[in-house]
Formats: structure tokens, sequence, C-alpha cells
């Protein structure tokens, strides 16, 4: 059987009669009147095969159907709400995965600091590691395995189609007897 699809509206509108156990209250409080929320509500019922309020001339309730239902759409409610937000994240970089690999080299009092700076500044964006040599980093960014890689630079390193930028710089000095 298929599954119909409930639009967002009637679940708010299921919430807000959930909240004020009143018809009425509900559509003042989502600035309608009365009969539009008594109609979608029934139509959500319909929609869903259940009862989610028993109601009286005296009283609306949830039955056991409204009462579980409730929680989860809250949190769909919330999840919608926060969707806008989501997205401009994502578009700015600020939520995702990050695929970085690094050579063995770099230094591992060094690796920590920089991924600690790292998710101090984008705590949404989850950071994967992978040690591989320059090579492998090269051969991986080309498929689209990473997404970055720390090696060691040499002299006239210059991958097609890669952009580099220095990161650190290790001073070396050459200690003879």
């Amino acid at each position: 059987m298929k599954e119909a699809l409930v639009d967002l509206r009637a679940w708010r509108q299921f919430v807000a009669v959930a909240e004020e156990l009143h018809f009425g209250r509900a559509a003042a409080r989502l600035h309608m009147t009365q009969p539009p929320v008594t109609q979608a509500i029934a139509q959500l019922e319909r929609t869903l095969g259940v009862r989610l309020f028993d109601r009286t001339q005296r009283r609306v309730a949830l039955t056991p159907a409204g009462e579980a239902l409730l929680p989860d759409v809250r949190e769909l409610l919330a999840r919608a709400h926060a969707l806008p937000r989501r997205a401009r994240a994502a578009a700015a970089g600020e939520v995702g995965r990050v695929r970085l690999a690094f050579v063995s080299t770099i230094g591992f009092e060094r690796l920590p600091v920089w991924v600690r700076a790292f998710r101090a500044q984008c705590p949404d964006v989850a950071l994967e590691l992978v040690e591989a040599t320059g090579d492998v980093q090269l051969e991986a960014l080309a498929r689209g395995d990473i997404d970055a890689g720390l090696m060691l630079h040499s002299p006239g390193f210059a991958p097609v189609g890669l952009d580099s930028l220095p990161v650190s710089t290790e001073p070396m000095v050459l200690a003879l007897p």
C-alpha cells in the first residue's frame, strides 16, 4: 500500500491542537479560523487511518496514537525549521565531511594541534584522517577518495590540476663532528 504524504502545515496544526487541547485556541495560535483547523485534522486522521484526538462537546484529548506521534512530529518540525540554516551552512562548508590524508613524517605534535583547531573552527564538519605517502595521496586526490592531503613539498612539486599551499616550514640543520 502506498503511504500518503502529509505536509508540514497539517503537522503544525496537529501539534497546536495537541498542545492546546482545544480547536479554537489552536486556531487562534495559528492565526486561523477554527473550521480549517478542524478540517485539516480530520483529513490528517483519514490520511493516517487513525484517530488522533477524542472529541466531545466539552473536551479534546489525544488518543494513544496521537500521544505516540506527538514527540516525533515535534522533532520533525524542529528539523524542518533547521533545514534552511543547515543548507546555508553546508553551502558555506560549515557542515559535512572532510577526508584528509597526511604523511607520517608530518609530526605527531603538529597534526593534533591542527586537528583541534579545525574542529574548534568547524565543529559540524567530520574530519576523517588517513595516513598515506605523498604518491598515494596524489592518486587518491585524482580519484576523489580524499578531499585534501598534507604531504612534504619538494622542489619542482607541481601536480597537474591541483593547487598547493605551504602550511608549515621545518627548520633543519646539518650537524657535523
